[in-house]
C-alpha cells in the first residue's frame, strides 16, 4: 500500500493525470495565487488534485513507473496495483477512509459514491518551497490621529526673547519727522516757485539760458506785431502821427507781480501792460507807450525775474478800475495789480 502511494505521489509532480487501473484517476489542475480578503491569507500558485472514478483504463504510466523504480517486470507491477485496488475497495465498503500519503483521503458518501479530499501539498514545480501564510491587516490611523500623534511626539520649543534694537528705533524716530518736513514744507509754501529749473541741468551754461530767453522774447514780439491792436493805429492817426516801426505793442503777461521796492507806497493799484525778461525790451515797450501819451514805467520785477511795465498807478481801486476800462480800448490785455 505504501509503495503505491509513493509512486502516485512522484508521478503527480511531472504528469497532469495518474490513472490507477480498474479504480480511477488523479487529475491535477493549475490554480493561480490567491489572497483571502477577510482572513488575509496568501496562497501561492499550485496544482489542485481531483479524483475521477471514470478513468479506469490502464494507460501503462503507473505500471511502468513501478517496474522501473522497483526493478521488476511489468506483469508483477500490475499485480501490485490489483492488490492495492482490492484492499482500497474493501476498506471503503466497510465505511472506512483510505489515505494516500501526501495526495488525499478517499471515502464513500451516503449514496455510496467515492469522494476525495485532497491534501494541501503543492505539486507545482515552479512554486516549489512556497507555502501559504497569513499577514495581519495594517492598521492605519486617520488624518486627525496622525496629526495629534505627531504633535505629541514633538517637544515644546522655548520661545526666544527678541532683542530690541534701541539705536534703530531712535534713528527712525528722527528720520520720519525730517522726511515729513522735507515733503510738506515745499508743498505748503512758495519755496519751489522761485526755482529756475533750467539751472538744474549740469550740461547747460548760463549763456545758453540767456540766449534761449532772448529768442523767446523775439518770438513774442513777432507774434505781437502780427496782432497789433487797431486802437493803437487809430490813436496815432488822430494825433497826426505816423506809425513808426519801433512802436511794438505787447500783450500783457498775466503772471502775478510781487511787492516791489521801487513802487510808491501811496499807489497801491497798478495797471500792468506787460512783463519782459530783458530790460532793453521793457524799455522799448515803455517808450512806445509814452509815445501814445501813456504814463508808462518799469515798476520792478516779479517772482519770475521779469521786468514789469505799468501804464498807470492809482491810490484807490475805484480810480484804477475806472481807468482800466478806458485803457483796454488800446491795450486789451492790460490787467489790475494791487500792491
Amino acid at each position: 500500500m505504501q509503495k503505491i502511494d509513493k509512486h502516485i505521489n512522484e508521478l503527480l509532480y511531472n504528469h497532469d493525470c495518474v490513472i490507477v487501473p480498474e479504480f480511477g484517476g488523479f487529475v491535477t489542475n493549475y490554480a493561480s495565487a490567491k489572497i483571502h480578503p477577510v482572513q488575509h491569507t496568501f496562497t501561492p500558485p499550485s496544482k489542485n488534485i481531483v479524483f475521477n472514478k471514470n478513468l479506469k483504463n490502464n494507460d501503462g504510466l503507473l505500471a511502468n513507473h513501478i517496474a522501473t523504480a522497483e526493478n521488476t517486470n511489468y506483469p508483477e507491477a500490475l499485480k501490485q496495483i490489483s492488490r492495492f485496488v482490492e484492499t482500497t475497495n474493501s476498506e471503503l465498503k466497510k465505511g472506512g477512509k483510505v489515505k494516500i500519503e501526501e495526495v488525499g483521503v478517499l471515502f464513500l458518501d451516503v449514496e455510496r459514491n467515492i469522494q476525495f479530499e485532497p491534501s494541501t501539498h503543492n505539486y507545482l514545480l515552479q512554486a516549489f518551497g512556497l507555502s501559504s501564510f497569513q499577514s495581519p491587516a495594517i492598521k492605519r490611523d486617520n488624518a486627525i490621529k496622525r496629526i495629534e500623534k505627531e504633535f505629541k511626539d514633538r517637544s515644546a520649543i522655548p520661545a526666544q526673547k527678541r532683542k530690541v534694537n534701541v539705536k534703530r528705533i531712535v534713528a527712525l524716530a528722527i528720520a520720519v519727522p525730517l522726511v515729513f518736513g522735507m515733503l510738506w514744507i515745499p508743498l505748503k509754501t512758495d519755496l519751489l516757485k522761485n526755482i529756475n529749473y533750467s539751472n538744474l541741468n549740469p550740461f547747460a551754461s548760463h549763456e545758453t539760458g540767456i540766449k534761449n530767453q532772448e529768442s523767446r522774447d523775439k518770438n513774442q514780439e513777432t507774434r505781437i506785431k502780427k496782432q497789433e491792436p487797431i486802437a493803437v493805429k487809430e490813436q496815432l492817426t488822430t494825433n497826426n502821427q505816423q506809425p513808426t516801426t519801433n512802436v511794438t505793442p505787447v500783450i500783457a503777461d498775466t503772471t502775478a507781480v510781487v511787492k516791489e521796492k521801487d513802487v510808491n507806497l501811496d499807489f497801491k493799484f497798478h495797471l500792468v501792460a506787460g512783463c519782459f525778461a530783458i530790460e532793453n525790451n521793457a524799455v522799448k515797450f515803455v517808450e512806445s507807450l509814452q509815445q501814445q501819451n501813456m504814463d508808462a514805467a518799469i515798476i520792478g520785477k516779479n517772482n519770475k525775474d521779469l521786468f514789469v511795465v505799468s501804464c498807470g498807478n492809482y491810490a484807490t481801486y475805484k480810480e484804477a478800475n475806472h481807468e482800466i476800462s478806458n485803457l483796454r480800448k488800446q491795450l486789451p490785455n492790460v490787467w489790475l495789480y494791487k500792491h
